[in-house]
């Protein structure tokens, strides 16, 4: 398959092969990667094609895996999500994607999550900290003030 390739090449596809064996990456974390490895623009754009081609790299699969997984174990809102894709170089439909992924009943149930976990931690929990909490997570003012009744 690779046999008659140029070496650089095949050493940063397989580089970047193993770097994407590890969980979803973004093309943008590709790109990054191997820039911090001194490959060349050129060398880089065809290991990413072929990245592609390969299947190993999908900006939408990366978006809906990193939205429901920040969701569900980081407990992150939307708007939190959405800065981070942003940063991981997605485009406005491919955040969207991602964040429509998210079910919406365990969205709520993440929220309420970390409401739960805020009130077990504090004996005395002040409201404006826990609104600050939320926020800080991510979620909306509408969603925070929907779920603690203000």
């Amino acid at each position: 398959m690779l046999s008659n390739e140029d070496p650089d090449f095949r050493k940063a596809l397989e580089y970047s092969l193993r770097f994407c064996g590890y969980r979803e990456r973004s093309k943008k974390e590709v790109l990054d990667k191997l820039i911090s490895k001194n490959y060349e623009k050129e060398l880089i754009q065809k290991v990413i094609n072929r990245l592609e081609d390969l299947g190993a790299i999908d900006n939408l699969r990366f978006a809906k895996a990193f939205a429901r997984g920040k969701n569900r174990s980081n407990r992150w809102g939307k708007i939190k999500i959405r800065q981070h894709l942003f940063h991981k170089g997605l485009n406005e439909i491919e955040i969207n994607e991602g964040i429509d992924s998210i079910d919406e009943a365990d969205y709520f149930k993440v929220l309420e999550k970390n409401i739960e976990i805020y009130l077990n931690k504090h004996s005395n929990p002040d409201k404006y900290k826990l609104i600050s909490h939320l926020l800080s997570k991510g979620f909306s003012s509408e969603e925070v003030a929907k779920s603690i009744k203000l």
